[in-house]
């Protein structure tokens, strides 16, 4: 329906977008999600809740607008140079299978040096979920994320409904 809206009336699709963008506002009816259960590949004949993982589907014009403000984020943290270079995930080209590569490559090249190493291996499970909104919030003022995208961010943060 959002591809043939935007085929039909573009102009009136980016106004939207723009307002929402301009004004900080995410609209309360995009941030309700659908849950749909999915079960977890092996565990098909269990009988545990945990089998399932939930999936989250938000409105396509949510979704819309989610990419758009990501994008916003991700230019402003850029472009200040504000990313550490060791973050892997939640980020274009570097994602977790770089990460274990990267860590591949530094095993080796520490065993070939005779060196002694401990690994230690940190497994953040639903991340968004746990992910601490106020301190996210904290980072975008201290980083001077231009207010739009701020406000915009906290109005994603709040009144979401499954």
């Amino acid at each position: 329906m959002w591809k043939c809206l935007g085929a039909i009336l573009p102009r009136y699709l980016a106004a939207i977008y723009n307002v929402c963008l301009r004004e900080g506002v995410f609209p309360k009816r995009w941030k309700k999600a659908r849950i749909i259960p999915i079960v977890k590949p092996g565990k098909e004949v269990s009988d545990d809740v945990g089998k399932y993982r939930p999936v989250s589907l938000l409105d396509s014009g949510g979704k819309v607008l989610e990419k758009f403000l990501i994008n916003r984020i991700n230019h402003h943290v850029y472009s200040k140079g504000l990313m550490n270079e060791n973050q892997f995930g939640f980020r274009p080209q570097k994602s977790t299978v770089e990460a274990a590569m990267a860590i591949k490559i530094f095993v080796h090249e520490s065993l070939e040096a005779g060196e002694v190493m401990a690994l230690i291996r940190l497994d953040v499970q639903m991340a968004f979920d746990t992910a601490w909104w106020p301190g996210i919030l904290k980072e975008l003022k201290e980083s001077k994320c231009p207010k739009n995208l701020y406000n915009l961010t906290q109005s994603y943060f709040t009144q979401r409904t499954a």
